[in-house]
């Protein structure tokens, strides 16, 4: 997406922003239609030397502001119902590759088209979903959330919009060549037969035949779907490519499918705290595809929104908008405080303020049975 150069009087008091406003180093600071306040706002928007989106609203109305607000209020859309929802039709679709239908390319593409919507219209609470909403099995709900960190990160990246659409097809079909395993794995907490590491090596290409057996030909999707477990190093599979063989797209689904198992927990180990996660996959990075993974790790944030925080006051709280370094409208949740005091209903705390300032992943022995819709106010 193109970006100029965001001028002095171009955020006006008061009134919805025209575009989404970057920080130099890419990160997001206000979204399009934000109602800016206060001057501090402004004063604190331009010490990260904004940029702007070059495409604007076409009319500016107060009218097709309230028009538009209508459409997209939270009572009219809830992403975790949607997500939800997802999951049912991911559900589908298998039984529809099972019988070989046709119809399966253009319900995964239809899929994906939904899950990019959903990602625009509220990035954080897709995030928040990803670290804490656990409604569905996980078999089901694994393709969507990697599907919305591909969108994430590829919307970053210099690929036109059907691109991105076959990068989430893959994502949502890239379990299906383990579909009659991939419970009884994630449950296994002995090692791997050798059998079963067969299976697993076999799954990409597996994959590629079954969706070939339903008549998708789209090569951007196959091609990612069949390449996403190789690795720079050469460790990967099924032929163990090194980083110049390996497209971009299925980097970029292999990036989320690390980091989504990570945070998971297993029969074998527990989940890893996401900023771990995200440290070892930014050691995962080549030269050729830094961007990739600096683009990845910008996206999810310093603290990905659905992560547990211990805030400067004491207070334990879920982080509920991403913060970026010293993000100027970073907030979270407060659920309780550190001293075992759980909250009736979540506070929502600012952390750019010094009371509520982050001080670290919080990791708690047994994790709090958490709303969703009540933390990102979707009831």
């Amino acid at each position: 997406m193109k970006r100029s150069k965001l001028g002095i009087n171009e955020i006006q008091l008061d009134k919805p922003l025209e575009w989404s406003i970057y920080g130099a180093n890419g990160q997001l600071l206000l979204r399009q239609g934000t109602v800016v306040t206060s001057e501090d706002v402004i004063s604190k928007v331009f010490q990260h030397d904004p940029f702007r989106n070059v495409e604007r609203i076409i009319e500016t109305t107060p009218q097709l502001f309230e028009r538009k607000k209508a459409i997209t209020t939270k009572e009219s859309r809830n992403p975790f119902n949607e997500i939800t929802r997802f999951a049912t039709r991911y559900r589908n679709i298998i039984k529809d590759i099972e019988k070989n239908e046709p119809i399966v390319g253009k319900k995964v593409i239809r899929l994906a088209e939904d899950i990019q919507s959903l990602v625009e219209f509220d990035e954080d609470a897709c995030l928040g979903a990803i670290h804490l909403y656990y409604d569905q099995t996980y078999t089901a709900l694994q393709p969507i959330y990697k599907a919305i960190l591909c969108e994430l990160t590829a919307s970053l990246q210099d690929f036109t919009l059907i691109e991105r659409q076959s990068l989430l097809a893959a994502a949502i079909t890239s379990n299906i060549g383990l579909i009659e395993i991939q419970d009884k794995l994630n449950n296994q907490a002995t090692p791997l037969t050798g059998p079963q590491k067969q299976t697993i090596k076999n799954a990409p290409a597996r994959a590629v035949e079954m969706l070939k057996d339903c008549h998708v030909e789209d090569i951007i999707w196959l091609k990612t779907l069949i390449e996403n477990h190789e690795r720079n190093d050469g460790s990967g599979y099924p032929w163990g490519l090194k980083s110049k063989y390996i497209s971009k797209f299925a980097k970029i689904l292999g990036l989320a499918d690390t980091y989504v198992a990570m945070i998971s927990k297993r029969a074998y180990r527990k989940a890893s705290l996401a900023q771990t996660a995200l440290q070892e996959v930014y050691q995962m990075a080549s030269k050729e595809d830094e961007a990739i993974y600096v683009n990845f790790i910008r996206q999810l944030g310093a603290f990905p929104p659905g992560t547990l925080v211990r805030l400067n006051n004491g207070d334990i709280a879920a982080v509920t908008y991403r913060g970026f370094g010293n993000s100027i409208m970073s907030s979270a949740m407060s659920i309780g405080h550190i001293d075992g005091q759980f909250y009736a209903s979540p506070i929502k705390r600012d952390t750019s303020l010094d009371e509520f300032k982050i001080l670290k992943m919080f990791n708690p022995t047994t994790k709090p049975n958490l709303n969703p819709d009540r933390l990102w106010l979707y009831s």
